[in-house]
């Protein structure tokens, strides 16, 4: 396994959590950081057999802060599969493809407040404030990407949810390995909603959350429009079993796609790669 990106996604980790305990002063309003254990089964492994991985590991890192300029949300996944996945490369100009059963994929995403950076509050009716987003991806697993994106996020009060985000990109592809040729760079719009819904049965406290990400389609990095999401339904266990509220959940979670990562078949098929995987999750927040 060569993972040479890993220790620099783990830097970058241990930087978020410790640079917090730093700056946490006039410029830090908050933040949350947490760990998972996620264990399913029925993922896509995109081998263009048809064939699914049995089961899947993913151990997620997850930060998440508000600062007096804005906000910032990072994770670092790594994934062991009980099989290998595909992925592929252009080399001289042919495709290669290449099989692992460990990967790492991560996001950063810092979005910088346009009321902090105007001096004037940009609020009206439902939108709470007016965000520069930005996100950085990178990752092993598929079509091993590194994408930039930029663009317009916004912060909605809506009754009954902790948040409800929504941001539109312009995303900057690169590295995409499963192209028609070696040109391996395009562009394509991404909207991406993120919320939490807390709620309770009786005495026990539950939240749904999660996120939506709807891409275009991109001609130059032959790409096909996307749909991908991950929900999950949490019981807060902490409360009901060591009354520590918000810190250990239990629960599941959805990951859906519809054309996975957008990839076309190499066979120049109109096919695609979807995915319903259901997986078991424990999380802890510190």
């Amino acid at each position: 396994m060569k993972l040479k990106h890993l220790p620099h996604c783990l830097a970058l980790s241990a930087g978020l959590f410790s640079g917090q305990q730093v700056l946490a002063s006039d410029l830090l309003y908050w933040q949350d950081n947490s760990l998972s254990y996620l264990y399913g089964e029925n993922f896509q492994r995109m081998n263009f057999n048809g064939e699914e991985q049995r089961t899947q590991t993913t151990f997620t890192f997850e930060h998440a802060s508000g600062w007096v300029w804005g906000d910032v949300f990072y994770f670092l996944d790594y994934i062991r599969t009980d099989n290998v996945q595909s992925r592929g490369s252009f080399d001289n100009g042919s495709f290669r493809q290449h099989d692992k059963d460990s990967f790492y994929y991560m996001e950063f995403s810092p979005r910088v407040s346009l009321s902090w950076l105007t001096g004037q509050k940009l609020a009206a009716g439902p939108i709470k404030d007016v965000f520069a987003a930005f996100t950085y991806e990178k990752g092993e697993g598929g079509p091993g990407p590194e994408n930039y994106l930029y663009g317009i996020g916004l912060d909605w009060e809506v009754p009954g949810f902790t948040y409800f985000k929504t941001n539109l990109y312009q995303v900057k592809i690169n590295n995409h390995t499963f192209f028609a040729d070696s040109d391996s760079n395009g562009y394509a719009t991404q909207l991406t909603v993120s919320a939490a819904y807390p709620f309770s049965l009786g005495d026990q406290d539950f939240v749904v959350d999660g996120f939506l990400d709807w891409r275009s389609p991109s001609r130059d990095a032959g790409t096909q429009t996307s749909v991908g999401s991950s929900i999950q339904v949490k019981w807060d266990a902490g409360k009901a079993l060591f009354s520590k509220e918000r810190q250990l959940y239990v629960g599941t979670e959805i990951n859906m796609w519809r054309a996975k990562y957008g990839v076309k078949p190499v066979d120049g098929s109109d096919d695609r790669f979807d995915q319903t995987a259901v997986q078991a999750l424990v999380k802890y927040h510190f």
